[in-house]
């Protein structure tokens, strides 16, 4: 427990720091100067969570960790399916909401796709799973259980994205702020129960952390629309009380166990 509590100590006092940092500076007039000031708050998990690794049990454990969080086990590709069309039918779903409301704006134009696909792989979607999901849920899982887990790791991954809401140049600051964390902290619970059905691999939430923002990013919706968010965050909210249930009512624990391995993966340390 002792490293899940450094962890978030060093990942809050890291990307708040430079998050709040970045709001008082004039915005970025190149992509360079964007990602020289948005990548070292995004991948600040992974780095913690791989030096926090290295620290303890040297450059061999940070292997062990890397593998094992990467790791492809048999039998779980329907759940890495769930994890990547489920948030891509609730942002469509939320987009045509919002659409229907009359909060509609002009889709991505297919040309500009490619770069924003290619913006999702390198920063959040990819830069905070082996933290968040890959280092702290299962340490989180080890002291309180998974759904509490699940849930206390949801809602401080929710509160760790409030810096962006005093960025004047990035989109947050128009999103509606209570249904956006209710979203992001439900939509946590939901990469929480993929990742355990998977075996504790983060394929399953890179993969729902990436279908969600590379959805989002198609347009399509004005991001400050209030339908938008609020229906996402109805959705996910039903989702994360159903992944709960179901986790409760889990046998085995949750995990999918291969074939000669008679217990869920742990962490180190």
């Amino acid at each position: 427990m002792k490293q899940a509590v450094l962890f978030l100590i060093l990942v809050f006092g890291i990307t708040w720091s430079v998050g709040f940092w970045v709001a008082a500076q004039p915005a970025p007039t190149s992509l360079s100067g964007f990602l020289a000031a948005f990548l070292p708050q995004v991948w600040a998990p992974t780095l913690v969570a791989l030096t926090l690794v290295a620290v303890s049990h040297g450059a061999s454990g940070v292997r062990t960790e890397v593998a094992e969080r990467l790791k492809y086990r048999r039998g779980t590709t329907p759940w890495l399916a769930l994890a990547a069309l489920t948030p891509a039918i609730a942002i469509a779903s939320a987009v045509a909401a919002a659409r229907f409301a009359g909060e509609g704006a002009a889709f991505t134009p297919s040309q500009a796709i490619p770069f924003a696909i290619g913006m999702q792989i390198i920063t959040g979607a990819v830069g905070e799973e082996l933290g968040w999901r890959g280092f702290l849920l299962p340490r989180l899982r080890k002291h309180y259980g998974p759904v509490t887990a699940a849930w206390v790791m949801g809602l401080l991954w929710s509160l760790w994205h409030l810096p962006a809401w005093f960025v004047p140049w990035l989109p947050h600051r128009t999103f509606p702020l209570a249904p956006t964390l209710i979203m992001t902290a439900c939509f946590g619970v939901f990469m929480a129960f993929v990742f355990y059905r998977a075996g504790e691999s983060v394929l399953a939430t890179i993969l729902a952390h990436l279908s969600l923002n590379i959805m989002t990013a198609m347009g399509g919706v004005r991001l400050s629309s209030f339908v938008f968010w609020a229906t996402l965050a109805t959705i996910f909210s039903l989702i994360a009380i159903s992944a709960s249930i179901a986790m409760r009512r889990s046998v085995r624990g949750i995990i999918p166990v291969e074939r000669g391995q008679t217990t869920p993966t742990r962490p180190l340390g």
